[in-house]
């Protein structure tokens, strides 16, 4: 992991190899007939429509008022060289050796090469460098066009390609007023990056892409879409700033209109990064397919989630608040004995405070089972009016943390269920929770492992659990090969979609067997977009592992952002740790953090308190007794406002508005409001500003156009129509920062005044 610049030496070598093999004198063309005068043919779809002129291609798409919301870049030029070097881990940058090449299609011959951590735990399968050379065409004139049986296209396109390659391409009605492109070519050997490039502005805002946490405007940036595995707020393990754990390959635009890249692949976004008047993606695929869906932001988000996906309604219990038990202090060496002892106390100390969790989540239940009390606990949950919640993974290890049964990762290595090496061996890596123990990834679309994974999900559900975290998924390598004839360059990103699909069918599969119990539920960490996408069968989503600190880029303060940038995309469910999970390096977490992140969670979809793998469990009672009256107080709270989430919730199921709304959704003439990622709208009548900064008593709030009441004071704010109202608020550590919009109740807090 920490030979990257010594990697970048060896990489400067092979580029330059590689870009003398791929880049040589074109050779003479086969003549094309003669240029035919240009057309523009058109494609219907819905109320909107796309446009393609044909010499030379390219692309609009328009409103249903006929107004182009997006257009083809302008081509032209001749080909050029292409070499691109990104340090991943974000500490030596992202670097075009040769400027980019724009047009309305291109394409890039020659190779790609990835290289990952496997051998350190808690970063195993994050990126640290990637290396593209070859030489970028772009496509030229059409040369015949079919009218379908949609009413879509299809074309074959010339290219400037030299050996006379052609393009086909497809541009037809996709669900809803939506328009799909796919391009292949002809030959499809060769090809390493398929991109489009569009023209923009300086007015147009990108919003979306799922779980990153550095803003929820991304024009200005450029970003790879590659699901990553644990995040430090350190430089050498820091990723990219737009790193994350659950990524959407989509977004929104103000222009406006909804854009859904549907490769898994690896993909480079250029969001005006190194233009001004244009953006560009490209995916590490030999084709390229998207979907542009016109129409203001509430209209393409409701189209584009159509086909990617939404968060199903879950029974109230599932939006209730969640205690998880983790292994104080870490989880190598404790016995069964005293986990179960640890797990006795807490459910007592629940009691004894009044705490009003509802669900009971104890990871290590393997331990239980080895000494043959997991049937007493999950009885002792039920009987203090919890449900039971264990644990599963997307890997099998040998580490003994008690996660799993401690014959899974032979069995899984030995019967054939994980994901191989080229020659067909297992592929081993590095146990991303314990050094020096070793893992697998499980393969998904082995049938073998998903009836394997099927005993393994319904033997729990049968013992009386209600359901499952569902960990990682992140650890997918690129050379890793899968059941279904793709390697790890196509699974990374997808692996979440088949892991959390091959879980729902299962779970729906019991529940219809077992109609008598409670729908089960699973929360997952990872997650990525696709037709549909893993939002379509996830029954929650926790934020990762977030850091104990008050960090803009791991901490408290990037959970607004993340939570926003996925809701748009579908996936609703959003919680967190409170207080933070991963504190290797930040310590474990202070009185302050806890409380404040517990009135966080108090007006998000979850709520749920869980340990760090060094200092253990932050429980409600670590502090004083006054910090366990105030958590008690943001759990109450979180219980209040759950009628108003399900029926959020049940809407976002429909038409995807989203529970949790951005404010630039609902008032996007609001000066400023692409930029603002602290505040937040619960619905339409609630507006949150939580308080994420440390030793703060006051907030500052800008407040969008209307009347604002604050439910517990009865003080009101006044804002014009565009101008938004800024100013500050009081904010004490046993108070959340929140307001109702005038005249409206969505329901009523503990000791609301009116």
């Amino acid at each position: 992991m920490f030979q990257t610049r010594a990697a970048l030496l060896t990489a400067g070598a092979t580029a330059s190899l590689l870009l003398a093999s791929l880049v040589s004198t074109p050779t003479t063309a086969a003549r094309e007939p003669e240029r035919a005068a240009p057309r523009t043919l058109v494609v219907e779809a819905g109320d909107v429509s796309a446009a393609i002129a044909t010499a030379p291609f390219g692309l609009e798409f328009r409103d249903g008022n006929g107004k182009t919301v997006l257009g083809s870049v302008e081509g032209g030029g001749l080909p050029t060289p292409s070499l691109h070097l990104s340090d991943l881990l974000g500490t030596l940058g992202d670097t075009d050796v040769v400027p980019p090449r724009y047009a309305p299609i291109t394409f890039t011959t020659g190779a790609v090469t990835m290289t990952q951590v496997e051998q350190f735990p808690s970063v195993t399968g994050n990126p640290f460098l990637s290396l593209s050379a070859g030489a970028t065409y772009s496509l030229t004139d059409v040369l015949r066009s079919t009218r379908l049986a949609d009413g879509g296209l299809r074309l074959t396109v010339a290219t400037d390609d030299p050996t006379g390659r052609r393009a086909i391409v497809e541009v037809r009605p996709d669900r809803g007023d939506a328009v799909r492109t796919r391009v292949r070519f002809r030959p499809a050997t060769g090809i390493a990056f398929v991109g489009a490039g569009f023209a923009s502005g300086d007015d147009e805002a990108f919003h979306g892409f799922g779980g990153r946490r550095n803003a929820i405007d991304q024009a200005g940036e450029s970003f790879f879409n590659w699901i990553e595995q644990t995040i430090f707020d350190a430089p050498v393990l820091g990723g990219q700033p737009q790193s994350g754990w659950y990524q959407q390959a989509q977004f929104i635009s103000s222009r406006p209109y909804g854009f859904f890249l549907e490769q898994s692949e690896l993909s480079r976004w250029r969001m005006r990064s190194d233009r001004d008047d244009a953006w560009q993606v490209d995916s590490n695929s030999p084709g390229l397919k998207f979907t542009v869906a016109p129409g203001r932001a509430p209209r393409a988000i409701r189209t584009l989630t159509a086909i990617t996906g939404r968060t199903p309604v879950p029974p109230r219990w599932q939006v209730a608040p969640i205690f998880a038990q983790t292994l104080s202090g870490g989880t190598t060496g404790k016995t069964p004995e005293a986990y179960e002892a640890e797990i006795r106390t807490s459910v007592r100390k629940i009691d004894e405070l009044d705490l009003p969790y509802r669900a009971f989540s104890f990871e290590a239940w393997w331990l239980l089972q080895r000494i043959g009390t997991l049937d007493d606990i999950i009885r002792l949950i039920k009987r203090h009016g919890m449900r039971p919640i264990v644990y599963f993974r997307a890997w099998a290890g040998n580490d003994g943390q008690g996660l799993e049964d401690d014959a899974a990762f032979r069995t899984a290595q030995d019967k054939g269920y994980a994901a191989t090496r080229a020659d067909g061996s297992p592929y081993v890596f590095s146990d991303t929770l314990a050094p020096g123990k070793r893992a697998v990834q499980l393969d998904f679309t082995n049938p073998e492992t998903v009836a394997w994974w099927r005993k393994r999900v319904r033997a729990v559900l049968d013992a009386g659990a209600d359901g499952f975290m569902q960990d990682f998924g992140e650890q997918t390598m690129w050379n890793m090969h899968f059941a279904d004839g793709t390697t790890g360059r196509v699974a990374h990103n997808r692996y979440p979609i088949d892991f959390h699909r091959t879980t729902r069918r299962i779970v729906e599969e019991w529940h219809r067997d077992n109609p008598d119990r409670t729908e089960p539920m699973f929360y997952v960490r990872s997650g990525y977009s696709g037709r549909p996408g893993s939002a379509a069968y996830e029954s929650a989503n926790w934020c990762g592992d977030y850091e104990s600190n008050w960090s803009r880029t791991t901490g408290i303060a990037a959970l607004t952002t993340d939570m926003l940038n996925r809701a748009i995309g579908g996936a609703y469910g959003f919680h967190c740790d409170t207080g933070g999970y991963m504190d290797l390096l930040s310590g474990p977490t202070t009185r302050e953090l806890f409380l404040r992140w517990s009135w966080y969670a108090a007006l998000t979809p979850g709520n749920r308190v869980h340990g760090g793998p060094v200092f253990g469990q932050k429980f409600p009672w670590s502090w004083d007794a006054e910090a366990a009256s105030v958590h008690r107080a943001s759990l109450r709270l979180h219980r209040a406002a759950e009628p108003y989430i399900l029926r959020l919730w049940r809407q976002a199921k429909r038409t995807g508005m989203p529970i949790t709304r951005p404010l630039w959704l609902a008032y996007p003439r609001m000066v400023g409001v692409h930029q603002i990622d602290q505040e937040y709208l619960l619905g339409p009548d609630v507006l949150v500003a939580p308080v994420v900064a440390r030793g703060a008593t006051r907030r500052e709030v800008a407040f969008p156009p209307g009347c604002w009441r604050r439910p517990e004071t009865g003080a009101r704010y006044e804002s014009s129509l565009v101008e938004p109202f800024e100013t500050t608020v009081p904010a004490p550590i046993d108070q959340h920062v929140y307001f109702f919009k005038c005249g409206t109740t969505p329901f009523t807090p503990p000791g609301a005044t009116g």
